[in-house]
Formats: structure tokens, C-alpha cells, sequence
């Protein structure tokens, strides 16, 4: 986690080639146009953004573990992980990777922005980091935040406590969102997210607060006023053009959508669909299914349960169940941080339980409707009867292949409440996977800091629910 003081490197480069001349001829002489000296501060936003989406949408990892755990996906060979063996590789990944490459590169972004003066970048850093330390708090627990990233002047960072965390992602969003109204501008070429759109970070900013808030619902730092303010604010994201996505141009790693490497590997037979989430689609005449899914040889939608340590024999072989749609599949296919969809229907969880105002069966159709749109189906194509139920049914079944949400949803929810438990589950695993466990890299690196955070929030278990996850 070393991080590299690029400010500091850029000054000494300016004083190095002699730019503190007073003579202009000189200056306009000694130009090099291939090298220009103006700093461009935003330089690593697009990696940053693609990285981050990349390792949320892991195939590795959010395909066949969380997403096979909610029973959105599953594997009829290979399948370790839907059989709660996750790719330990793959989980060490995750918690490095971001804070390596997408939390200290944001920090950095931040720090040449704030040298510069360009608050509108400071707002996107802040509004990332923030989305960055949530993504890890949910799905390990305890995590370092306030010394994460002190590089040689704090090697080994303490834990902060999941609701110490929160606090601390709820300032860099407030701190965002008032970055944003600020100065500066965003560099379109360097924003894959938005092209510089100013106005629609602050939609992001503001929706990854409505979200995180409605999150903890459960919990003691709950605070409904928040959610009345944010709702009251016409700055969520409630219209799919305002959606938070990458879309990506080739078909070479890493500008590509991530699962289409199964795809590139010859490999699609490996992922199918999960059958609690086809056979409640063919329940409810849901017609998002034949986009989230292909049709099995024979025609028609197949599901495959949970675990087989050997599907085949349970007639779950490839080509007997359905594989992920081609519209998730293919090499530019959108991959979503967040969607319209998503924070309609926590507006209408929120109206239900008399959080905020409003007309929750209302926010409920536009959630709906904003999934449809995003699938390429008319608005209002689908209306099933609202219910508190129904809402907590569509954030299940809404937020497919959004990264973590869907077990973000679910493990909150706990709805679909009869979800299986995987046949031929790992031996002692005897509940649907609540968290990961913690990398290996940190029992070797950070002992002492990582066994405060176990005795604190309970063993380094699979199945050791996250602070918020009450139900």
C-alpha cells in the first residue's frame, strides 16, 4: 500500500527543466509540445474507474461465489465456490487491489487536485474512495480506514469498526458533494463514467449516500433525516440516463467487460443461471429473463441449484441449464456500480417504512421500469403487485450482475427467504456465506491489527455476519 507522493515528484521535475524562467520568449522556445507541462490531474481517472468496476464484477469471485451464493448464477462444473470453497487468490485480490490501485490512486487524484485547486476532481476522488472503503467494509467487516495508505509511516494500519467506517465514508460523501458544487472541471476523455459530467457525480455522490444510509437501516447510526434530505435534494439517481456504468471498447483485458473472458476462453458452459432466480422470473412473467438468460437446448429457461459436487450426474451438465445472456456477455457489454433501479426501490423501502415521503408503489413501478429500460424493454412492460415483499423481491432480482448488490441486497433483506443451502456444502459451512474472509496477505502482514478486528467483530468466519446484516 505505499503511496507515492506524485506532487512532490512533479514540482521537483518543474524545477529540474528550468520552468521558473521570467522569459517568455525563452518559455515558448523550450516548449516540447510531446511532453506539456500543464498537469493534467485527472490523468488516472479512468483507470481508476475501470479498475474498480473490474474487481467488483470479478468473475473469479463475484460470479461464482457472491452471485452463485444469492442464487443469481451457478456453475455445473467447476463449481468449488457455488459450494462455498471460494478462490482464496481471488478474495486476497479484491482487498489489495483496491486499496492499492483504486483508493491510493484516488487519494493521489485528490492531492494534485487539491494543489491545483480543481475541487470538481477532489468531489469524484472523495465520491470513489468512499464508494471503495464501502465495497470492503461490506464484504469483510472491520477494515483499515483512517490509517490506510500512511505507506512507510504506518506500514501496518489498525481496524476501524464497520460503523466507524461508515462514518468516515459518509464525510468523504459529504465532503464530495460540496467539492462538486465547487470549481475545476473534469477532464471528459478521462471520465469512461460520465465524460466529465459534473452534474451527474454529484447524482453518484448523493445516491452512494442514499444507499449506504438505507444500508444500516438496521443499526443505531441509522438517521431517516438523512434519507428525507437526500430524497428531498433532486439529486439521486432515479432516471437510467443518469445510471453509473462503464461501457467498455474491445476485447482485450482490461477494456473489456470482465466476464466476457469467459466468453473469450472458450468457457461460457462453466457459468449458468441460478434456479431460484429463473424458476421466481417464470413465476412472475418477468420479461427481463430472456435477457439475463439464454434458453438450454431445448428451449426454455433452466436454473440450476446450489453445490453437486458433481452437477453433471445431477442433470445439471452444460447445455441442460440456461447460461448468462449475451447482452451480460458480450465484450462491450455496460458493467453498473449503480443503477436507477436500485435507488428507486430503496425509495420506495424507505416510503414503505415511513423513512421519507412520497408514494412508495410509485417509486416501486419506476424502479421496475428503469430496470426494463436498462434491458432494452418498454417502460411499464412489467407490473408486478407491489408489496413491502415485492420491493425487496425487485432489488434481488433488479441488481443482476451489478457487482456485489445482489448479496449486498440479500444478506440486508434476507429476502428470497428460502433460498437453499447448497448440496454438497463445504463441511462446516452450514448457512449461505454472509461475508468474505479476510486475505491472506493481511494474517501475514498485519497479524496483530487483523486479530484485534476478529476478537471485535467475531470470528474470521464465512458465515460471521457484517455489522449491518441483522435480520
Amino acid at each position: 500500500m505505499k503511496k507515492y507522493n506524485k506532487i512532490s515528484l512533479l514540482l521537483s521535475l518543474f524545477l529540474a527543466l528550468g520552468l521558473t524562467s521570467c522569459d517568455k520568449d525563452f518559455d515558448e522556445v523550450n516548449t516540447d509540445p510531446n511532453n506539456p507541462t500543464e498537469i493534467i490531474v485527472d490523468l488516472e481517472l479512468g483507470f481508476i474507474e475501470r479498475t474498480f468496476v473490474n474487481r467488483v464484477n470479478d468473475y473469479f469471485l463475484t460470479g461464482e461465489a457472491a452471485n452463485a451464493w444469492t442464487q443469481h448464477l451457478s456453475k455445473p462444473v467447476y463449481n468449488d465456490a457455488d459450494r462455498y470453497f471460494p478462490r482464496i487468490g481471488s478474495i486476497d485480490n479484491l482487498f489489495v487491489n483496491i486499496y492499492t490501485s483504486v483508493i491510493n490512486e484516488a487519494q493521489d487524484m485528490q492531492a494534485l487536485a487539491a494543489a491545483e485547486g480543481n475541487r470538481a476532481v477532489q468531489g469524484v476522488a472523495l465520491t470513489i474512495q468512499a464508494m471503495a472503503f464501502q465495497t470492503l467494509a461490506d464484504a469483510f467487516g472491520d477494515i483499515p480506514v483512517s490509517e490506510a495508505n500512511q505507506g512507510g509511516a504506518n506500514p501496518f494500519p489498525a481496524y476501524d469498526t464497520q460503523a466507524a467506517a461508515y462514518g468516515q465514508i459518509f464525510n468523504m460523501l459529504d465532503s464530495a458533494m460540496a467539492m462538486l458544487d465547487g470549481t475545476g472541471a473534469i477532464t471528459p476523455a478521462q471520465d469512461l463514467m460520465y465524460g466529465g459530467d459534473i452534474s451527474k457525480w454529484k447524482k453518484l455522490a448523493a445516491s452512494v449516500k442514499f444507499r449506504a444510509m438505507m444500508r444500516i437501516s438496521d443499526t443505531g447510526q441509522f438517521d431517516a433525516s438523512v434519507l428525507q434530505a437526500l430524497a428531498n435534494s433532486g439529486n439521486l439517481i432515479v432516471n437510467a440516463s443518469d445510471d453509473a456504468f462503464i461501457t467498455y471498447a474491445t476485447e482485450n483485458a482490461p477494456n473489456t467487460n470482465p466476464y466476457y473472458g469467459i466468453v473469450q476462453g472458450g468457457r461460457s458452459g462453466e457459468w449458468c443461471m441460478g434456479k431460484a432466480l429463473v424458476d421466481h422470473m417464470l413465476s412472475t412473467g418477468d420479461p427481463r429473463l430472456p435477457v439475463y438468460a439464454n434458453e438450454v437446448d431445448a428451449g426454455g429457461y433452466v436454473g440450476k441449484p446450489a453445490g453437486y459436487l458433481n452437477p453433471g450426474l445431477a442433470g445439471y451438465a452444460p447445455g441442460l441449464v440456461s447460461e448468462i445472456g449475451d447482452a451480460y456477455m458480450a465484450a462491450d457489454a455496460p458493467v453498473y456500480l449503480l443503477s436507477a433501479a436500485q435507488i428507486n426501490l430503496l425509495l420506495a423501502e424507505a416510503a414503505d417504512a415511513g423513512y421519507i415521503g412520497g408514494n412508495a408503489a410509485n417509486y416501486f413501478q419506476a424502479g421496475i421500469n428503469a430496470s426494463l429500460v436498462r434491458n432494452g424493454l418498454a417502460s411499464g412492460s412489467f407490473s408486478p403487485a407491489f408489496s413491502t415483499q415485492a420491493i425487496a423481491e425487485q432489488l434481488w432480482v433488479s441488481t443482476y450482475m451489478q457487482g456485489l448488490e445482489p448479496w449486498n441486497e440479500w444478506r440486508r433483506t434476507d429476502i428470497p427467504a428460502n433460498l437453499p443451502l447448497a448440496v454438497d456444502n463445504a463441511p462446516g459451512v452450514n448457512s449461505i456465506p454472509t461475508r468474505y474472509t479476510y486475505p491472506t496477505s493481511e494474517q501475514s502482514l498485519n497479524a496483530a491489527n487483523l486479530a484485534a478486528a476478529i476478537a471485535n467483530q467475531g470470528p474470521d468466519l464465512l458465515t460471521t455476519k457484517v455489522d449491518w446484516d441483522r435480520n
